[in-house]
């Protein structure tokens, strides 16, 4: 495939950067060409068969006296919304929470109505100590719980399985129907520089007519700070996959256009603090397992002569590209171990594209990667990306691994080594592995012991998720503490961190079913973002988690801390084993004691 036919060029290029440097783009509004009423199912309170929506069970008197087209509203702790948990107190308005500065902080609410309230929006007060410091309002950021499908499969095909709210939406307003209710999602983002202290403000929800309903906040911000994403140690490793942003906005692959819509993305992924930029040098490296091919991102030509003609303007502008978002500092390039071993190439003297299938450890495969190889490593070097760039390997076998590296170390030996596997990096002996991601279901003690030898050598050892396990997971369907417990069982086993493949993979239509191929797949399994772009609440619970898991490292890190050993026995209970079979209560109880613990040992701290 030639890409560089419609590439932006590096003068283009350099001219866009400066541009967008200054904050994300937000896109123009036809290239966000969705209909924005995209929602499969509304979200309905119970109501018996054929009878009008009745008033939700409340055991607040004023609100059953209350007239039918009052407004209701309550907090409610951050788990999945549901026609059976939306209504109830309303007594319970309030949200107190405690946060480190720089700490991104969420809440969430419920409304409901007898009546329709159309025009429903959201507005937010600063946040006020009572010593006249302000978090200002500007960092409070308010949105709509939309619904999505996550379907199933059966012998007769596809089907809704249900509808989970799970995007955080975008619009200024929707409208509440009669008997309908709706989810608000409050993220509070910590200024870095706030005073420690207690502060209080208040959510507001208002309807056409002005009926409306407050929130009070509460929140106070400890001593403690959190650095900025870009220092965390935290290794986060979420794959990209920029051809999807391309597809579903109709777009040309890697033209102003679809830069612009990549970089509000990638900017909330650095705000993750993401650590890889995902990068390809074959075209499909995983045989196709998603709903937008994986092309190559270095296109290749043999000559008649039989020499080699590379071309890597396309992966110097994304390279380029990912930086000024904020990812890296490391370059995976997927990948010279791709699943069937097939290969692909530009016959030079016909212009056809050539597919071949080539083992490792194969002449024909040393023939195909050399010439290639020392080039790459000279363009790298030139560059000056040698040293941070991984040839990356998924789930291969200890055979192919072997030659694989064979082959990369006789020719380009500065690269280094990246793989996701379900055995233990001892399993591939006489191997340097520079960066190894298990499996979760995979790992064992054997696994764990291998963990603090390899980060003193320089190494970095994470986990990963995927279609499995069931639980716990990231699927649209997931209980919401099942996200947060990721960051802690990292902080536990102490991990440098956590892969998952899908950040941004979205099926044909993301925004009304979050399912691909939901009889091998959970939904949601091959994203975390929509398009927008909009967050979710699994990626906002997902990114609690990994500050969770950078609070402990600090807290580890300070002297003398006398609520350290209560933590760390909390965290003690943070394992595969318990973590994949408990209840969905228990799974959230302990993350809320784990939460508790982080806020105690907090406060402990010299």
């Amino acid at each position: 495939m030639k890409f560089t036919s419609k590439l932006i060029s590096a003068a283009a290029l350099a001219a866009l950067l400066p541009s967008l440097a200054a904050a994300a783009v937000t896109p123009a509004p036809s290239l966000n060409w969705r209909i924005p009423d995209y929602e499969p199912q509304t979200p309905m309170l119970p109501s018996p068969a054929g009878e009008t929506p009745a008033a939700p069970a409340s055991t607040s008197t004023a609100a059953a006296d209350a007239p039918a087209d009052t407004l209701h509203g309550r907090h409610l702790p951050l788990v999945r919304v549901t026609p059976e948990n939306a209504a109830g107190d309303e007594t319970a308005r309030a949200w107190r929470a405690a946060a480190w500065r720089n700490e991104r902080v969420n809440a969430q609410f419920t409304l409901w109505s007898r009546a329709a309230i159309p025009q429903l929006r959201l507005s937010a007060t600063a946040l006020r100590s009572d010593t006249g410091a302000e978090i200002p309002a500007t960092a409070l950021n308010a949105r709509f719980v939309r619904y999505v499908w996550a379907s199933v499969d059966n012998r007769y095909g596809r089907i809704p399985g249900e509808a989970v709210g799970d995007i955080l939406d975008t619009a200024a307003e929707l409208d509440l129907p009669a008997g309908g209710f709706r989810p608000v999602w409050l993220t509070v983002t910590v200024p870095a520089d706030a005073a420690p202290g207690h502060y209080h403000g208040t959510l507001t929800a208002t309807g056409q007519g002005g009926r409306a309903v407050g929130f009070p906040l509460s929140l106070e911000v400890l001593p403690a700070t959190l650095p900025d994403p870009g220092n965390w140690t935290f290794f986060l490793d979420l794959w990209q996959h920029p051809w999807a942003a391309a597809r579903y906005h109709g777009v040309t692959p890697f033209s102003p256009e679809h830069y612009a819509l990549l970089e509000p993305l990638y900017r909330e992924l650095a705000s993750a603090g993401q650590k890889v930029i995902t990068t390809t040098i074959t075209e499909r490296p995983w045989n196709q397992q998603t709903y937008d091919a994986y092309h190559s991102m270095i296109t290749r030509a043999r000559n008649p002569d039989d020499t080699w003609t590379f071309d890597y303007t396309l992966f110097d502008h994304y390279v380029a590209f990912a930086q000024h978002c904020g990812l890296g500092p490391q370059i995976h390039c997927y990948t010279m171990a791709p699943w069937g071993n097939l290969v692909q190439y530009t016959d030079a003297a016909t212009g056809d594209t050539i597919t071949a299938t080539l083992k490792a450890g194969t002449p024909e495969y040393e023939a195909y990667w050399a010439p290639f190889l020392a080039d790459f490593q000279r363009h790298l070097l030139k560059k000056g990306w040698a040293a941070r760039t991984h040839i990356a390997l998924d789930e291969r076998s200890p055979e192919e691994l072997r030659a694989t590296i064979a082959t990369l170390k006789k020719h380009a030996p500065l690269l280094k080594i990246a793989m996701a596997n379900n055995k233990a990096p001892s399993a591939f002996k006489g191997i340097s592995m520079d960066n190894y991601s298990q499996a979760l279901q995979r790992i064992d003690d054997g696994f764990l012991a291998e963990i603090a030898p390899r980060q003193a050598s320089g190494a970095i050892t994470t986990f990963y998720v995927c279609v499995t396990p069931p639980r716990p997971n990231t699927f649209t369907t997931s209980p919401c503490a099942e996200q947060v417990w990721l960051g802690y069982y990292a902080a536990a086993h102490r991990l440098d961190g956590i892969l998952r493949w899908s950040y941004a993979h979205w099926p044909r239509e993301p925004l009304w079913d979050s399912s691909f191929r939901p009889e091998n797949w959970g939904a949601g399994d091959t994203f975390l973002v929509y398009p927008g772009p909009r967050s979710s609440v699994r990626w906002e619970l997902f990114r609690d988690g990994i500050e969770e898991a950078e609070k402990i490292r600090l807290l580890r890190a300070a002297p003398d801390n006398s609520a350290l050993a209560a933590l760390e026995k909390t965290l003690s209970e943070f394992t595969y084993k318990k973590g994949s079979t408990q209840s969905a209560a228990d799974l959230a109880d302990l993350v809320d004691r784990a939460r508790a613990a982080v806020e105690t040992a907090t406060r402990a701290s010299p």
